[in-house]
């Protein structure tokens, strides 16, 4: 990834995911409209203030998405930054929920993310429990989080356009018995690139997964700090 790349996503849907400006600036622009008077003007603004800056794991995520709707023909129905409750809130769940659309065929998509900027490789966030291969692992097993995140899925689908596309991917769900999804593991790293970060537990997950379910295991590396990612989207001038 080049730092031109890396200067397009800042400017637009990198930032646009992490702090999902769209719905924030609606929010903003509304609430500047009712503050008639000096004190809720005040108000607004120190409401705006409190906004913690986006952590770099947050800022990973975000990247993801947007690496897998560019590349990999991923549609995402929803942000989850509008699901927090809490500023610093990690969502409980599967990372990545949406569709999978390729050439024309729609399938739903679950998905982890892992940021890291460990030098070993791979890095401890694959490895354990809660590491990326055994979460993957767990989703392959659709007695497991499926039902949970499908229901996510479809409430959040407001155009007829993710609401077909929902169908389509949820009819082949139920045709297969569950086995018809794809499932997306990525790690997202500042370190030199390095095929043993995915390759060596890859072999484990290649064993869970069985046709007509696919996965895919991928790594990102960016040429800036992972302390340094939340900066870089240059989110703290949003508001």
């Amino acid at each position: 990834m080049t730092a031109d790349v890396m200067a397009d996503l800042a400017d637009g849907p990198w930032a646009e995911r992490v702090g999902d400006l769209e719905s924030s600036a609606a929010v903003i622009e509304e609430l500047r409209a009712l503050a008639t008077t000096e004190m809720a003007v005040e108000t607004v603004g120190a409401l705006l203030a409190s906004e913690a800056e986006p952590l770099p794991w947050e800022v990973g995520e975000a990247l993801a998405e947007v690496l897998l709707e560019h590349w990999h023909s991923v549609v995402w129905v929803w942000n989850n930054a509008r699901d927090r409750r809490t500023r610093k809130a990690s969502l409980p769940g599967a990372d990545l929920v949406g569709l999978s659309v390729i050439e024309g065929a729609a399938t739903l998509l679950f998905g982890e993310v892992k940021s890291s900027s460990d030098a070993s490789a791979p890095p401890n966030v694959v490895y354990g429990r809660s590491g990326l291969i055994q979460q993957l692992e767990r989703l392959t097993d659709k007695n497991a989080d499926h039902w949970t995140l499908i229901k996510w899925l479809r409430a959040r689908c407001s155009t007829q356009e993710h609401r077909e596309l929902y169908k389509a991917a949820a009819s082949r769900y139920v045709q297969s018995q569950g086995r018809d999804i794809r499932l997306v593991g990525c790690l997202i790293r500042d370190t030199s690139p390095n095929e043993r970060d995915v390759s060596v537990r890859g072999v484990a997950l290649a064993r869970t997964v069985v046709e007509p379910m696919k996965a895919l295991l991928t790594a990102w590396y960016l040429p800036v700090t992972m302390a340094s990612w939340p900066a870089h989207v240059g989110l703290e001038n949003s508001a």
